[in-house]
């Protein structure tokens, strides 16, 4: 079966920078030399030609360089101003017509587009008898922060581009039944749900010396209470909430909280939410400052480090996650949850966490979670093991995850 995967193109695949779209495309293209089901061709961006000596069996990589052209980028601005004021007007870019010019007409048995909504509606224009899939990684409409300002002025275009993928798809592929049913909800009736999954095997504990040593070198006392923010600085992922929530703890004299990320104290660009981030940590108290560790970024293929020193992952979202990959990463290796009722974020943690409900007392019912995490060991160990069983839900190896991926590309 000849299968043309198209990346995301943010970053390149296999996932020499990492990204979780490009890791669990890099599963589907490393397990398939193994069985070899398809023939594929894989585009993807590779601007500084890492991937040029990459080979494989049953892989041909279809190389795509692009570097922001601004004249380019401002005549698709004007153009795509226009398109959105018109019924079926498309959202398109310079990146979605380079992608498009490479693509083998009338060659393919199946294509999947990760992701991408404006290579897709690009695409569409070229296939003919090819099986499509979107495999759709994000929310029908994404939070306010997470769209680019072009998005902003057209939003409009994004309705047109869903119908566009609804239209056209023989099956949307969604990474939960949140996801799935939001796009039931607009119209899309070929759709099916591929669950995001984890290699178990890399997410194993450190030895008990080695965790000894880690917090040492995070200023962690053998009593403390570990909770653990992973992620983006930005506003829809909750963090001020968290610092927040920190604030009103009426004992945090044996609980540390690491924040994983880049820090965003003293950056030299600072947007409107970092400055936010700034203001409420400068207003904590200094003991509770005391107890706040910022890590900076932690290479993925370590994050087991932090999750064996951690006694609570708190998710507190303000957007839809679609699926939550830390979630899983964290049940996977029995660490409880605190998490927002965002998205598809109960549907993946199940009995394994405590749930929050995105509403005006959310941050004091954060602090209240947090309490009882710290108070109570047995509900610890329960939401731990709780979490180690719902994990096998999901994929848990690189090929599970492709035989449930070739369950629905055939």
């Amino acid at each position: 079966m000849k299968l043309a995967i198209i990346s995301p193109n943010i970053l390149p695949v296999p996932a020499l920078d990492g990204g979780a779209v490009e890791e669990l495309t890099t599963y589907i293209i490393e397990e398939n030399e193994e069985s070899h089901r398809y023939d594929i061709d894989l585009y993807t961006i590779d601007n500084d030609d890492r991937l040029k000596n990459i080979d494989y069996k049953f892989t041909n990589i279809i190389r795509v360089k692009y570097v922001p052209n601004h004249r380019k980028e401002m005549l698709f601005n004007k153009l795509n101003k226009i398109l959105a004021r018109m019924p079926n007007g498309r959202m398109i870019s310079d990146f979605s017509e380079k992608i498009t010019s490479k693509y083998k007409k009338n060659y393919y048995d199946a294509v999947v587009v990760e992701d991408n909504r404006q290579v897709f509606n690009s695409l569409i224009r070229k296939v003919k008898n090819e099986r499509v899939y979107f495999h759709v990684h994000d929310d029908v409409y994404p939070s306010d922060s997470e769209l680019t300002r072009l998005q902003k002025i057209i939003h409009p275009s994004e309705d047109n581009m869903i119908k566009g993928i609804i239209k056209s798809s023989n099956k949307i592929i969604a990474v939960s039944n949140y996801l799935e049913n939001r796009f039931k909800q607009f119209g899309a009736k070929n759709t099916v749900t591929l669950y995001n999954g984890v290699i178990k095997k890399e997410l194993t504990q450190l030895s008990i010396h080695n965790q000894k040593l880690l917090k040492q070198k995070y200023g962690i006392k053998k009593d403390d209470i570990v909770f653990t923010f992973i992620g983006r600085f930005t506003d829809d992922k909750g963090i001020d909430k968290l610092l927040e929530a920190l604030r009103l703890l009426q004992d945090t004299s044996k609980v540390k909280c690491l924040i994983v990320g880049k820090n965003w104290l003293h950056s030299e660009s600072e947007d409107n939410y970092t400055k936010k981030l700034t203001q409420i940590y400068q207003k904590l108290p200094e003991k509770t400052k005391e107890n706040i560790v910022f890590t900076g970024y932690i290479d993925h293929k370590d994050i087991n480090e932090i999750y064996s020193i951690t006694d609570c992952l708190v998710i507190p979202s303000q957007y839809e996650e679609v699926f939550g990959v830390v979630a899983l990463e964290a049940m996977t290796m029995g660490v409880p949850v605190i998490a927002s009722n965002s998205g598809g974020l109960p549907e993946v943690l199940g009995n394994s966490a405590l749930i929050i409900n995105r509403n005006a007392d959310f941050t004091l019912n954060l602090a209240t979670a947090m309490t009882k995490i710290c108070n109570n060991s047995n509900l610890r160990s329960e939401l731990g093991r709780n979490g180690i069983e719902r994990s096998y839900k999901f994929p848990n190896t690189k090929k599970q995850y492709f035989d449930n991926f070739c369950k629905i590309v055939k």
